[in-house]
């Protein structure tokens, strides 16, 4: 299937592993002329797309897309020589689903894509006088999309989507895949976290950054811990990463946590499914990082967190460990709005 992206522009982002500092990175660039296709080795890169079109990373051939921001509104157009003979149209929340199954004595990795509250929208159609069909559609603001990736590839990813209802299995997908544009307020359900065993106590006082983060006061008094973790827990469907922030051996600790910014606005389209090397790409030009494999992409380097945001679920864990896979826990809900 060909690809395509389109677009003038310089890719860029910033972005961080978890338990790092934010810390911008140098980024690939890439210029590619507007509806024309890449140049060879040129990569998707990562994007920081400001105003006007912005980029488009297809894997639809035959279908020329084109994404912009008009009065705050999303615009999407698909063009094509041939026509698009679409029964219904749907906008939502998309979701892309990575996921292992079982196939006889052995297991095959698949890419579901799915639609949560789907409503029915009309684009507004034209013809041009070579027959060429355009579908223009207009989408309201939204929030932004959240993604998690396991080492293994499996994972999710949650955007506002459109899909295109097309006979004979041809239907087209586009995910406007963004990062906040808005500064992340966060907030904890309950600021004092507290765990014991035997004559041991182990507390964490949590506190609100101005700057938009979060500092914790973490104790532990007596011998039955060996350590104390914080740990941040990320949820994003089914899948969960956790993210420890810090340790404490004995006595007092201060630690740290921001969430992981990146900077990006993508149009992605592709058909109901996609192979694990295409979304390598993706996630790629979007800041993971993964080793080389014989046959394809190797694992990710660590859990992939496309960004912070509204959509994903957040929990602080107090941890204690007592050795031997023994531990006492508590935990808070936490959030990140705007």
């Amino acid at each position: 299937m060909d690809k395509s992206l389109v677009g003038l522009e310089t890719i860029q982002a910033e972005s961080r592993k978890p338990s790092e500092r934010v810390d911008p990175t140098s980024a690939s660039e890439f210029y590619c002329s507007l509806n024309q296709e890449p140049v060879i080795g040129c990569e998707l890169g990562r994007v920081a797309a400001s105003r006007g079109i912005v980029p488009v990373y297809s894997l639809v051939g035959g279908i020329q897309v084109e994404y912009g921001i008009g009065a705050g509104q999303p615009i999407v157009k698909l063009k094509s020589g041939r026509g698009i003979e679409h029964r219904a149209v749907y906008t939502g929340t998309g979701v892309l689903l990575f996921h292992w199954v079982q196939e006889g004595k052995t297991q095959a990795w698949r890419c579901d894509s799915s639609m949560r509250d789907p409503q029915i929208i009309q684009p507004v159609e034209a013809t041009d006088t070579d027959g060429s069909q355009t579908l223009t559609f207009t989408l309201q603001e939204s929030m932004p999309a959240a993604g998690l990736l396991r080492r293994r590839w499996e994972g999710m990813f949650l955007a506002p989507a459109i899909h295109v209802d097309v006979p004979m299995g041809r239907d087209i997908w586009i995910f406007l895949i963004r990062s906040p544009w808005f500064p992340l307020k966060p907030s904890v359900s309950k600021p004092l976290l507290s765990i014991a065993h035997d004559q041991s106590i182990a507390n964490a006082s949590i506190n609100i950054d101005p700057t938009g983060g979060l500092t914790a006061t973490v104790s532990n008094t007596g011998t039955s811990f060996k350590k104390v973790s914080l740990v941040m827990s990320r949820r994003v469907g089914e899948f969960v990463s956790e993210e420890v922030i810090g340790e404490v051996g004995s006595g007092t600790g201060n630690l740290s946590w921001r969430p992981i910014m990146r900077s990006f606005d993508l149009c992605f389209a592709m058909s109901s499914s996609m192979s694990m090397g295409e979304l390598a790409g993706v996630a790629q030009g979007l800041g993971a990082q993964f080793s080389s494999g014989f046959f394809g992409p190797g694992s990710l380097i660590g859990d992939y967190i496309l960004c912070d945001g509204p959509r994903t679920g957040y929990s602080f864990l107090l941890r204690g460990d007592l050795g031997l896979l023994r531990h006492e826990e508590d935990s808070t809900q936490a959030s990140l709005a705007w």
